[in-house]
């Protein structure tokens, strides 16, 4: 990894560290997600390309991972089955390999920004958009 990578990794962490001591509310005690990491295993109709992983944490009320290529950030909030994301950021860096993660990166921000519900079950979390597209999840080991 290249200087300007480690740097731009560097300032993705500080901004998610200011994102969560500026959000001034936590997460409610009825948070499934508080603490849970996950790793996309589909998004509609087609899975993650080959070599490549996209993630998502949850912590304290922020969301953030890899997008496949780049990293990202938001703020989320949960109530009952209603998942709410904001402020989502992500870091601009281009990957050409393999061909076509950008695209695929550009898809799953589309779809997490459009989350609406979520609901944890056998062991994988899914988050579905008012169309009905869903991102499935498998926990992080």
């Amino acid at each position: 990894m290249n200087l300007k990578n480690w740097l731009v990794a560097i300032l993705a962490v500080v901004l998610l560290v200011a994102l969560a001591a500026c959000s001034g509310t936590g997460p409610t005690v009825e948070d499934p997600l508080d603490g849970t990491s996950w790793v996309l295993v589909g998004y509609g109709l087609a899975a993650p390309l080959p070599g490549t992983q996209i993630t998502a944490t949850f912590d304290d009320a922020n969301v953030g991972g890899s997008s496949g290529c780049n990293t990202y950030g938001g703020s989320y909030e949960v109530k009952g089955e209603t998942i709410s994301l904001g402020n989502i950021f992500w870091t601009e860096m281009a990957c050409m390999d393999p061909e076509g993660i950008m695209q695929q990166e550009q898809t799953y921000l589309e779809y997490l920004s459009g989350v609406t519900t979520f609901r944890v079950s056998g062991g994988q979390l899914q988050m579905t958009r008012p169309d009905g597209e869903t991102l499935t999840f498998r926990p992080a080991e």
